[in-house]
């Protein structure tokens, strides 16, 4: 089967190349899906370059960190998903950019009827980790102010209509005029553009100086210390990104400027595990399960259908135009979700 592989460690434009690879066969508890589409992430560049990743893996490996397909095969356990149309998180965030993939099955979900394969893999990570942080970790209520820094990404663009459709006035960041348009017609109330003007300001201007009650921060780095001057009193900081930050997320914060707001720092990860390995919760690792898994699907889901939410594809590729297309992402050209088109199948 053809897959999207990581070669050696580099910049993704060299050390990318579609290659032939065997067929994967599932073990107890996963699935396969013939891959109909599967999205491009920013954490798909750290892990191009080598750099800090959740999953450390030396190449050679085939990125894709979420897919949207069909089941064909599944092993012991997993047998209740054969031959429906799936969309999934890959095992280990690795192996969507394929014609086959594996997933364990506490990650795999019925795929939203409403939209195709291209739509239903740019869904899954970016719903499902809105949803989750949002509705689930920061407790966002209607008539509550949404911040949402990296807006025009797919995680962003997501995000803003999950505000949205909780009720919330939506305050969108964005680098662009472009950016800050689909943001508006999004639901944004309004764009700021942080590379004219000083966001941080700019939302204690909107409000009043009350600041956002909610921070959705998909940029990390140097927007950090900014965007902590301009939380509400019992606001929500929800750290989510880290593509601004070239140690990923892995430095260093003073703590003491969450103290004098007095704001919440609000955790979150995507990562839908029952059985955490004891080493990886001796590290941290304390991910939901299941049961909250899937009552964010089915929330998502009647949200989809109601038409309140539907993922922004900002482009569809094929493998071959994988590697440009990610080099786009990593030099901010790319808004919503860029889609890598693999299969035709019965939604595609």
């Amino acid at each position: 089967m053809k897959a999207l592989r990581v070669l050696e460690h580099g910049d993704p434009v060299k050390v990318l190349d579609v290659v032939d690879i065997d067929l994967p066969e599932p073990g107890p508890g996963q699935v396969r899906i013939r891959t109909g589409a599967g999205s491009l992430n920013f954490n798909d560049i750290h892990r191009c370059r080598g750099g800090l990743v959740s999953v450390p893996t030396p190449p050679p490996f085939t990125l894709g960190m979420d897919a949207c397909g069909v089941v064909d095969a599944a092993g012991d356990g997993a047998e209740a998903w054969l031959g429906r149309r799936v969309v999934a998180i890959t095992q280990d965030a690795l192996g969507g950019l394929a014609e086959y993939a594996i997933a364990p099955a506490v990650s795999v979900f019925d795929a939203p009827p409403e939209l195709d394969d291209a739509e239903a893999a740019a869904f899954i990570l970016p719903f499902h980790t809105g949803a989750l942080a949002l509705g689930q970790r920061a407790r966002l209520t209607a008539g509550e102010t949404l911040l949402v820094l990296s807006a025009a990404s797919g995680l962003g663009t997501a995000a803003i209509q999950y505000g949205r459709a909780l009720g919330a006035r939506v305050l969108a960041v964005v680098s662009s005029e472009e950016k800050a348009r689909l943001c508006r017609a999004l639901g944004a109330e309004h764009a700021i553009n942080h590379t004219e003007d000083d966001f941080a300001q700019a939302v204690l201007r909107l409000t009043d100086n009350a600041g956002a009650d909610v921070v959705y921060d998909l940029a990390g780095g140097s927007f950090v210390g900014k965007a902590w001057t301009c939380v509400a009193r019992d606001g929500r900081y929800v750290p989510v990104g880290f593509n601004d930050d070239p140690e990923n997320g892995m430095t260093g914060r003073p703590l003491r400027l969450a103290c004098i707001g007095n704001f919440s720092i609000v955790g979150v990860l995507l990562a839908w595990v029952d059985q955490v390995d004891p080493v990886m919760r001796q590290f941290g690792f304390n991910p939901f399960g299941r049961a909250t898994a899937d009552e964010v699907h089915a929330h998502l889901l009647d949200l989809v259908a109601a038409g309140t939410i539907r993922p922004h594809v900002g482009r569809r590729v094929s493998l071959a135009d994988a590697a440009a297309a990610l080099a786009d992402h990593q030099h901010r050209r790319a808004v919503g979700r860029t889609v890598v088109e693999i299969g035709r199948g019965p939604g595609g």
